[in-house]
């Protein structure tokens, strides 16, 4: 198990992820639902960091959860035996991203008058 921290940027998108699950659910089992998912896949990335590749522009890693709807970015610090993850920023997959993705666009169509 590794130890984890939490950057501002990330702290901040995941206060942001839990609220539209609230406000689009209006369920607290959806958010603890989802909060229970983000631990798994916390204790997964400190015991298993070297299985994300390393982006090789950003030098970050990455792992999708939540069937693919959300991402998290982060870098794993090994130090010995202890293993440190800074989460740097975690995305709903459901959003444009444009901060990681740029070149998102949203689709749109022309009405013929």
């Amino acid at each position: 198990m590794g130890r984890y921290i939490f950057s501002k940027n990330y702290s901040t998108a995941l206060e942001q992820i839990e609220d539209f699950i609230f406000e689009s659910t209006e369920s607290l089992d959806q958010v603890s639902k989802f909060l229970d998912e983000h631990d798994r896949v916390l204790m997964f990335i400190g015991q298993n960091y070297k299985t994300p590749a390393i982006h090789p522009v950003t030098g970050d890693q990455s792992w999708i959860f939540g069937d693919g709807r959300y991402r998290m970015f982060f870098n794993a610090i090994e130090s010995g035996n202890e293993i440190t993850v800074h989460l740097t920023h975690i995305i709903d997959n459901r959003s444009a991203n444009l901060d990681v993705y740029p070149e998102n666009k949203i689709p749109t169509y022309d009405e013929e008058e």
